[in-house]
């Protein structure tokens, strides 16, 4: 992350200390959202759960917001306490065994989606690796057996719910999930394969070894 984009959360932090409340409630209004599928995503898709988390994540948040340093962009900052947080609530629930990890949280894919949110103007090169990545990524979900393109495209980039997989391919909701678990394993597997070959490893000067 840039140094003007953590000086903007940097002052967002400091107006929110300060009593601001209409800071508050534009930071809470746009990472919410964000922050909610974020959980929910890896809590197998129980709402209840997830709105539970993240409530849990910002009071946190809002109670450490003075050790905020800027060395990350805010969300991301949030986004560490989130995790913190599901951990806990996993290890409360005794729900360790349906603590969903997606593939973002494989170590090469983050610092991929790390270099991600960079903004573009900050660094050129990003726009360029942007639509290497992107081709990649689509060829992957091409190269991919049976229907474990069709899952992956419609659970991450439609939204759908396991419930709507399972309808459109008319099995059962367990089904669906199974092969979305096993799509998710296919995609992961595929990428970091291509992470560790000379040519993927440096996309237009990227860093896989992040």
């Amino acid at each position: 992350m840039t140094g003007d984009s953590t000086n903007l959360d940097l002052a967002i932090a400091k107006r929110i200390l300060r009593g601001d409340e209409q800071a508050l409630r534009d930071f809470f209004d746009r990472a919410f959202p964000r922050l909610y599928r974020f959980a929910l995503s890896r809590l197998a898709g129980d709402h209840d759960a997830a709105s539970e988390v993240v409530q849990q994540s910002f009071c946190k948040a809002m109670e450490r917001l003075d050790t905020y340093r800027g060395e990350a962009a805010l969300y991301t900052w949030l986004c560490q306490i989130c995790r913190h947080t599901l951990i806990d609530f996993c290890r409360r629930t005794s729900r360790a065994d349906r603590f969903v990890r997606p593939i973002e949280e494989e170590p090469h894919i983050r610092a991929v989606l790390e270099a991600i949110a960079a903004p573009p103007e900050s660094q050129p090169e990003i726009q360029a690796w942007r639509a290497d990545l992107q081709g990649l990524v689509q060829a992957t979900i091409d190269a991919l057996p049976e229907h474990y393109g069709d899952v992956l495209e419609w659970k991450y980039v439609d939204g759908l719910a396991v419930a709507d997989i399972a309808a459109r391919l008319d099995i059962g909701a367990k089904a669906a999930e199974s092969l979305l678990t096993r799509a998710r394993g296919a995609f992961r597997e595929a990428i970091l394969a291509m992470a560790d070959t000379p040519a993927a490893a440096h996309p237009r000067g990227f860093d896989w070894s992040l």
